[in-house]
């Protein structure tokens, strides 16, 4: 029979990964629907955010990294949502392993767009998460890795003029 400690362990662990889910779960919202500031909220104020194009997209794609807080803020700005532009991140499978106040988390992600042809299914990949639990007990990261596997390279989702 566990112990009230073995218990209390077991219980601490289980409300850290769901923490962790949390943000990985608000992320895709906020990216998609808003509010930009909920958005940055999942990041640390000295965070990157790192998306990498794989090796299916040779030079057809480019590599975005955002560094720090002003970066994001700029990215964030500049990224599309709804109503504008309809599209999902969608995470799968996540696996999260915590030690301490720190997390790493690996998952699948899928992003679905609609646009006026028709709906589609943008890219996918692999998320590869380092999250930090804040002062006020929210997980945030310091690190997210966007390996994307495949994309669809048609239309963007940051507006015109964005980079």
């Amino acid at each position: 029979m566990a112990s009230v400690d073995d218990l209390a362990q077991r219980v601490a662990r289980l409300e850290d990964e769901r923490g962790v889910l949390d943000t990985l779960y608000r992320y895709g919202h906020t990216i998609d629907h808003g509010p930009d500031e909920e958005w940055l909220d999942c990041f640390t104020d000295d965070a990157v955010w790192d998306s990498i194009p794989g090796p299916e997209l040779g030079e057809r794609a480019e590599r975005i990294t955002r560094r720090g807080r002003a970066e994001l803020t700029a990215f964030i700005a500049g990224h599309t949502h709804a109503p504008q532009r309809w599209h999902k991140h969608l995470l799968a499978e996540p696996t999260i392993t915590v030690r301490g106040d720190e997390a790493d988390a690996l998952s699948y992600w899928v992003r679905i767009d609609s646009y006026e042809d028709g709906i589609y299914m943008r890219g996918f990949g692999r998320y590869r998460d380092h999250l930090v639990r804040g002062d006020d007990g929210r997980w945030r990261f310091t690190s997210r890795v966007i390996e994307c596997d495949a994309m669809e390279l048609r239309g963007s989702y940051l507006l015109p003029g964005e980079a």
